[in-house]
């Protein structure tokens, strides 16, 4: 065997097809990077809204994990890096903005429950009597929503828990796992019977200088995509856009058809999973089946501009956050020009509205026009006040994010042996190891290695 590989098909061109091309192309292999789209980047991308680019997906990405600030780095964009100018978020509740205690991940990490406005005085009871209910916790994998709802009862998990993790992955958080959807919570868990202590003394050993939450790039995180790109052209990698690709198996590798077809040694799919199913079914229906099962909720993001001074704002709040319960179809607002104040230099002010999560799909039958005018009635009842019809523009994700429920990590390990015989394909994404860019990135990483490995 080489001690490199030789050729590499990367079939998927978003953050984590990008940050495999990379790597494999570092190692020293050929690399073809298949796109189906006309762009790479997948979510992440903008939109012109009154002739004015702003960002049409993620717009930041988490600090803590070093793979995103690592690729940074690499392209040279390390001192683009960029924090939110406002960090401070609001619950919609009954008719007001409420602060949110001090917490993780919605779990609180105060014992002055009493005076948080968010639950009611039963509410703050029923969490308070978690410091001093016995040791419950079962063995294996739980919902995260089974354990906040057991230990703290019904209001955190409805107006605090579950409106920060809808953010993360517009899911059920009844369903979702707590061992691998949400780590964090999973830890928790593990440190002590308390979910209340367990936070308190989470947020006490933190650093006391902790550094930035989230990171964003001046210009937008399109321009790292852009920096990627050029980083794969000028290294000699080909790029294939607009052109659905089908695998072949052979002997000796892999041909990857669209247009032309293209002989390669191994193949990583970077897809979203129910595309990366019928692309391995004739040859691995196995896996193609345990794909299948991985389950996906569809999201639309709505960027709007309002006139100067139209909405009465803390410059310091990021956002509002909308609980499930309330019946909105916004689960989301971004205030992205106080986030990104170089987005609005004529003091305008830009509006990232989310609608859609997995228990609700009733945006998915309105049209654009229709959808728009009913987040402007969600936003008056939200922010409390009238509005002008705002300019906007809405992009739509359909099955955008997977969804982690309990048992994933069973599903994975299922999908890992129905591929035993398959050593030059590796099937990775965001529905592996988690949702966000830095996890992407690492997967993107780490699949290249273990292909790379297999040639050694």
């Amino acid at each position: 065997m080489a001690d490199s590989p030789r050729s590499i098909a990367v079939i998927g061109g978003g953050i984590t097809g990008i940050s495999a091309a990379l790597s494999a192309m570092k190692a020293g292999a050929e690399v073809h990077l298949f796109e189906r789209d006309t762009t790479l980047g997948g979510k992440i991308g903008e939109v012109s809204v009154d002739g004015r680019p702003l960002p049409s997906g993620p717009d930041a990405f988490l600090a803590r994990r070093p793979e995103m600030i690592d690729l940074a780095r690499s392209l040279d964009l390390e001192d683009d890096l960029i924090t939110p100018a406002a960090a401070s978020a609001r619950i919609y509740r009954d008719g007001s903005l409420h602060l949110l205690p001090p917490n993780v991940l919605g779990i609180p990490a105060t014992r002055d429950l009493e005076d948080c406005t968010l639950l009611s005085p039963k509410g703050a009871e029923i969490a308070l009597a978690d410091l001093d209910a016995p040791d419950d916790r079962p063995d294996g994998d739980e919902s995260v929503g089974a354990l906040v709802r057991r230990r703290l009862g019904d209001e955190v998990h409805e107006y605090l828990v579950d409106p920060l993790l809808g953010g993360i992955n517009a899911g059920d958080s009844d369903r979702l796992s707590m061992r691998d959807g949400i780590a964090q919570i999973g830890t928790l868990r593990g440190k002590h019977p308390s979910l209340l202590t367990a936070a308190i003394q989470t947020l006490a050993e933190a650093p006391a200088n902790p550094g930035p939450v989230f990171y964003g790039i001046a210009g937008g995180l399109n321009r790292l995509v852009d920096r990627a790109a050029k980083e794969l052209h000028t290294g000699g990698a080909a790029i294939h856009l607009g052109e659905p690709a089908t695998l072949e198996k052979r002997t000796d590798g892999w041909v990857v058809n669209t247009g032309n077809s293209v002989e390669v040694d191994q193949v990583i799919v970077t897809t979203p999973a129910f595309a990366a199913a019928p692309l391995i079914a004739p040859f691995a229906p196995k896996a193609a089946a345990v794909l299948n099962e991985i389950d996906y909720s569809s999201v639309a993001l709505a960027v709007l501009i309002l006139p100067p001074a139209t909405i009465d704002l803390d410059p310091g709040v990021s956002g509002v956050l909308v609980p499930r319960l309330c019946g909105l179809h916004v689960t989301a607002v971004s205030f992205a020009s106080n986030k990104w104040p170089a987005l609005a230099p004529d003091g305008s002010q830009i509006l990232r509205v989310s609608v859609g999560r997995r228990t609700d799909t009733r945006w998915t039958k309105l049209s654009n026009a229709d959808l728009l005018s009913i987040i402007h009635d969600d936003l008056r009842v939200i922010l409390s006040c009238e509005l002008p019809k705002p300019n906007g523009v809405v992009t739509r994700w359909e099955r955008a994010m997977p969804q982690y429920d309990v048992g994933h990590r069973d599903t994975i390990a299922r999908l890992d042996q129905s591929l035993i015989d398959l050593p030059f394909l590796t099937l990775t994404g965001a529905w592996r190891n988690g949702l966000g860019l830095p996890a992407c990135v690492g997967s993107g990483a780490s699949a290249a290695g273990q292909i790379q490995a297999s040639t050694s």
